[in-house]
């Protein structure tokens, strides 16, 4: 308990360190730029399981960025990818499975990597996608304009061995 005497230094010494933490966030780095947006481009990788390699494959990724948010919040941004199986050499007896979409959320470095993770389970089925690479605002417009690394994406269902792709994914703005 802080008595009359002692009040008026309390409050004082109080609202210098009140202050002194605005300084301090004042020092904290801004994001790079802005992610927000939505990117279309590729993926390819190996899908060790089985050898199959697959290049070029359709990519779409939605993301979110709050840049005014206190850091670190300024630095999370989350989104939606979106893989697409079409361009997979499958047995005729097999159907081409439709798009996955994933819910992701990562962070933007100040150097630039961004690292988006997911990782879901539902009844009988997981599903783990893992993206990490270098952002860029190529244009020097405060938004991010392309994407590229590496990435995984793992399927687990229930009673089947594991099934996924390591590879690659290069995106930019979506037209």
């Amino acid at each position: 308990m802080v008595t009359r005497r002692y009040a008026i230094p309390f409050l004082g010494v109080m609202g210098i360190l009140l202050l002194g933490m605005d300084d301090c966030q004042d020092q904290f780095p801004d994001p790079p730029f802005d992610a927000t947006g939505d990117y279309a481009g590729t993926w390819s990788g190996n899908a060790p399981q089985n050898s199959e390699t697959v290049s070029e494959c359709p990519i779409e990724i939605m993301l979110t960025q709050n840049v005014n948010a206190d850091y670190p919040g300024s630095h999370a941004v989350t989104g939606m990818v979106t893989v697409d199986y079409s361009c997979m050499d499958l047995p005729e007896w097999l159907e081409t499975p439709p798009p996955s979409v994933v819910q992701v959320n990562g962070i933007l470095g100040d150097d630039g990597q961004l690292g988006l993770l997911s990782g879901g389970c539902g009844t009988g089925a997981c599903i783990a996608l893992g993206l990490s690479g270098l952002a860029q605002d190529t244009v020097q417009d405060g938004f991010m304009d392309t994407y590229a690394g590496e990435w995984s994406f793992q399927i687990l269902l229930a009673g089947v061995e594991p099934f996924g792709f390591t590879g690659t994914l290069d995106v930019g703005i979506a037209p």
